[in-house]
């Protein structure tokens, strides 16, 4: 698997955001351990999903261990 380096920066807030390409063909994205507060949580998941449409490969954003969205591209 290939680790991706997903930054993500607001104001003072500067995340790590756990990424990689997964061996069943998609790039998944992990950011629910992450511990920030829920509205800066929320403004990250609507830049993670605006960023994963512009991935030219099929994702998969995790809101939960086990819960996931996936766009156009990752179907």
């Amino acid at each position: 698997m290939y680790c991706h380096s997903l930054t993500a920066s607001k104001h003072n807030l500067n995340l790590q955001v756990p990424c990689e390409d997964t061996p069943d063909g998609y790039v998944g994205i992990w950011p629910y351990d992450l511990e920030i507060p829920e509205s800066e949580y929320l403004d990250l998941l609507a830049a993670l999903r605006v960023w994963a449409e512009t991935v030219q490969s099929k994702y998969r954003l995790y809101l939960t261990r086990d819960e996931y969205e996936s766009g156009p591209n990752g179907r």
